[in-house]
């Protein structure tokens, strides 16, 4: 999600700059708060990502590439992948409308630490100029030059509580190590400095956000079901910060994943890895 203090207007393009160590924590702090949750909960608004059909809840096509770090398939995240899913669970039971609220499979957990290409971009740079082919050499060839990190220890994101963010409800991550934090930025600045990426149009649009999107709004809530859905995002929230020490995010790769719409993140076996652990 996009802030609009968080990008600046030069030569009227925006571009965009990654917050400093402290104001992301800072940033990330705030959203999680009681009085920004009653705030955000009043703007939340469907997202459209997926529609109910009376029985069932079907996906709306939104197609692209992503670099992301999948929840599961980074080890140690055992714990922290049930403990989102018992709040998951929490919201299903306890949010509504009933239908109002998609709740994503948890094989879908992740964090997305570099967008490519989606939607409309995505289908006029990469679907139908016919090099879709050719996409995972290109973006692992940028990783190629991306420097490796000596380190052993993953980068450690610590769960902050949940925001909504306005068609969406998600965990927030801060980082305890600025070193972390520094880590992700300079793989991001090494992807979105390729030039064979850039010639695509492929480029940063936000700062990187520590985030798993757990749910997305469906249906358009009246007054007192935004006030509801804060009131239980509060509570939820009193939980997380009473067990912070253990709700962490362990960041040991990250890779290119393919998705037709934002409940599957598809693997193959020409995706390229990066290894931020040697």
């Amino acid at each position: 999600m996009m802030y609009a203090n968080e990008a600046k207007m030069v030569s009227n393009e925006v571009r965009v700059r990654e917050l400093a160590f402290h104001a992301y924590n800072q940033r990330q702090n705030f959203e999680v708060s009681a009085e920004r949750i009653m705030e955000s909960a009043t703007k939340a608004k469907p997202a459209g990502n997926f529609s109910f059909d009376g029985r069932n809840w079907v996906p709306n096509e939104y197609m692209g590439y992503a670099v992301v770090s999948m929840l599961n398939a980074n080890p140690g995240n055992e714990e922290l992948s049930k403990y989102l899913t018992e709040i998951q669970a929490s919201l299903n039971e306890n949010l509504q409308p009933v239908n109002g609220f998609y709740m994503l499979p948890p094989e879908s957990f992740h964090q997305t630490v570099a967008n490519t290409l989606s939607d409309g971009r995505f289908k006029a740079n990469i679907l139908n100029a016919g090099i879709e082919p050719e996409y995972p050499d290109m973006v692992k060839s940028a990783f190629d030059k991306i420097a490796v990190s000596r380190l052993q220890n993953p980068i450690k994101m610590r769960a902050a509580g949940l925001s909504v963010f306005g068609t969406a409800i998600g965990m927030l991550f801060t980082f305890d190590n600025e070193a972390d934090y520094n880590r992700i930025l300079r793989f991001r600045a090494g992807l979105y400095d390729d030039t064979k990426l850039a010639g695509l149009d492929v480029k940063m649009t936000r700062p990187i956000i520590g985030h798993i999107t757990l749910a997305y709004i469906e249906q358009k809530l009246n007054k007192n079901q935004k006030e509801y859905l804060a009131t239980i995002i509060n509570e939820i929230n009193e939980d997380v910060r009473s067990k912070n020490k253990k709700n962490y995010f362990l960041i040991s790769n990250t890779g290119l994943r393919r998705y037709d719409h934002l409940a599957e993140f598809c693997n193959a076996d020409n995706y390229p890895v990066y290894q931020f652990t040697i």
